[in-house]
């Protein structure tokens, strides 16, 4: 009768239960002694024969079971307790990770859990499982109900105190571990995330690779109350020239589309292109021999190619000092003006200063940088690179190339490329750009020096810099905003005397440059808005003794941060001449020109151009 009991009882069980609960069916067993009258299929006549000589028998059999009963009962059941606790620990631990796996799957790819589980027909009595999974049988306590599966939990690994073989669903990344099982993650990176959690945006996946696409656009308005020669405070800005006091205009000054394709960590491919302003000299075409059209290429926003590069991004994959630094190649940033845009971080108001006098900021060519890291911090940055002596937008004809190198050093460490005290240092050394055939050879130097200090928020950065060149600001550089129409061809004017003496000064193989910047930003207080400033003393040729084309640049504002991806600058742009006005004497043009000052013998008058100063509205969009 007890044995019948017993499978029936198994047989509403759980499997992981059926030790737990024999025992617990043995000790109620032991409490009430089995009688022979229970025992099916013996006769009663045959008990009575027997009776007279069993019964001292059975008398000294239930006292020995009666002594037993009352000897260690207290121990047994605190034993039955004990391992009931450790049983239905385990039961807890199981039934949390099978809803862990259930979450995972009901969020992945949904495998058919038929397949992988055994029917409750095909399993063993011992393994039969319950009509609830929060309830057992009465002897049993009642399991508190199981939270729902957490998403930060999906990575965590189940350990239990005994190895479980739990069915695992395919594809799932799920996994229980035993104690002597080493350690993995429950779910793989590259599963969805779990139910109620929003996925991160991020690269596309495509073809095993990572594609990135992102955008930039710089739009002003502006406004001169007066105007003059001299370069541009930003790319493809250009002014009517003097006596064009409020001139204004709505500008799209750039436009970046960025497309990085990452076939696998190692390689990296940047493919940038850029909307500008398109200019031509034609005025017209001539259509047959009386009719004629106008040129449509003056004003136009067209795109041309900016950057296109690939990047080596492990080519010290093993060592710890070097293994964030990259090989380049293509047409690419050179060491100096992406660094010092962001340094300055204020590029959509104005450009840095070598970036501002003739430095482009993309060659085409080869450069290896990165960070030098000791111990997590960074100390020193580096960038070295041969490239073009043209840049990206224009022919290259010569047989030589320039080499451009730039090392800043952290003394006390920093963690990022700008945080905390800096000392920079920049050099460029290539030639003019000419065809072998036309055997010149004129050297071109840069060199930047500067000392920096940004707190770690970058709330506050400021910076001061020094300048020295060697032929390497002509008069193009100069009227690279607006200059006189004699210097393209478009005169006479009454500044083609000025246009003259521009070009005897800056002219030659032997002119000398030096500048002077400080530049910086500060947050107000913890709000979005943003004081920044730069200011700029350059003389373009130090051979001159009063050279009336040295100039300032004065540039201040205030900015207004606008979430993540919109900044809002609201600004003063001057370019003042730094001399009063002059006629530079015959005497002095002599040593630079002697058919200018023969013809000339004045002097020429009005030396000093007239200075421009404007108001910016400038507008960023950065995703």
């Amino acid at each position: 009768m007890h044995r019948k009991t017993t499978k029936s009882w198994l047989r509403v069980s759980l499997a992981i239960l059926a030790a737990c609960l024999s025992g617990v069916v043995l000790a109620q067993a032991a409490e009430k002694p089995s009688q022979p009258g229970d025992v099916p299929g013996v006769p009663a006549k045959h008990l009575k024969t027997k009776r007279g000589t069993e019964k001292k028998k059975q008398d000294q059999k239930a006292a020995k079971a009666k002594q037993k009963e009352q000897g260690d009962p207290a121990s047994e059941i605190a034993q039955l307790k004990k391992q009931l606790a450790l049983q239905q620990e385990q039961i807890a631990q199981l039934l949390q990770a099978v809803n862990k796996l259930q979450a995972t799957v009901a969020t992945g790819s949904k495998p058919a859990m038929a397949s992988s589980q055994p029917s409750r027909s095909a399993m063993p009595a011992s393994a039969a499982q319950p009509s609830s999974d929060n309830e057992v049988a009465s002897l049993t306590p009642i399991l508190p109900p199981l939270p729902t599966a957490q998403p930060d939990d999906a990575n965590q690994v189940l350990a239990v105190n005994t190895p479980v073989s739990l069915p695992q669903a395919q594809g799932s990344g799920a996994a229980v571990a035993g104690t002597e099982s080493s350690a993995r993650p429950a779910v793989s990176s590259s599963e969805s995330a779990p139910a109620g959690q929003e996925k991160k945006s991020g690269p596309l996946d495509i073809d095993n690779g990572k594609v990135k696409i992102g955008a930039t656009f710089f739009g002003l308005y502006r406004y001169y109350a007066h105007t003059g020669f001299g370069p541009q405070t930003l790319t493809l800005l250009n002014t009517p020239g003097p006596g064009n006091g409020g001139f204004n205009s709505f500008d799209v000054d750039r436009t970046y589309l960025n497309f990085v394709f990452s076939p696998t960590d190692a390689l990296t491919f940047r493919v940038t292109p850029n909307i500008y302003r398109q200019y031509s000299t034609t005025s017209g075409v001539k259509l047959g021999n009386v009719a004629g059209t106008g040129s449509t290429e003056n004003g136009n926003l067209v795109l041309r190619l900016k950057y296109a590069y690939v990047d080596y991004n492990k080519p010290f994959a093993h060592s710890k000092a070097f293994g964030k630094d990259k090989l380049t190649f293509g047409q690419q940033q050179q060491p100096l003006t992406d660094w010092e845009e962001g340094l300055y971080g204020f590029r959509f108001v104005n450009l840095t200063p070598w970036n501002y006098l003739s430095l482009s900021s993309t060659y085409p060519g080869v450069k290896l940088h990165g960070p030098v890291m000791f111990n997590g911090k960074q100390y020193l940055d580096y960038e070295i690179g041969a490239f073009n002596d043209q840049s990206f937008h224009a022919y290259e004809t010569g047989d030589k190339k320039q080499v451009m190198a730039r090392l800043s050093y952290y003394p006390m460490g920093a963690v990022s490329k700008y945080q905390g005290l800096g000392l920079t240092g920049f050099v460029d050394y290539g030639y003019k750009d000419a065809a072998p055939d036309l055997n010149t050879k004129v050297p071109i130097t840069r060199v930047a020096a500067l000392v920096h200090y940004t707190t770690k928020s970058n709330d506050y950065g400021i910076a001061a810099e020094y300048d020295y060149g060697r032929n390497a600001f002509s008069s193009g550089n100069l009227f690279s905003g607006s200059g006189p129409a004699d210097a393209f061809g478009l005169g006479p004017t009454q500044y083609a005397p000025f246009n003259s003496l521009t070009g005897a000064l800056l002219g030659g193989t032997h002119t000398n440059q030096r500048g002077f910047d400080f530049f910086g930003h500060a947050r107000i207080a913890k709000s979005p808005y943003y004081l920044f400033g730069m200011f700029e003393q350059f003389n373009p040729n130090t051979n001159v003794s009063n050279n009336p084309l040295d100039f300032r640049t004065v540039i201040g504002g205030i900015s207004y941060k606008y979430g993540k991806y919109w900044q809002f600058a609201l600004d003063s742009q001057n370019v003042i001449y730094s001399h009063k006005q002059f006629t530079f004497p015959a005497s002095q043009l002599a040593l630079y020109s002697t058919s200018l000052a023969a013809s000339n013998p004045n002097g020429i008058p009005n030396a000093v151009p007239d200075s421009s100063n404007a108001i910016f509205f400038n507008v960023l969009f950065n995703y």
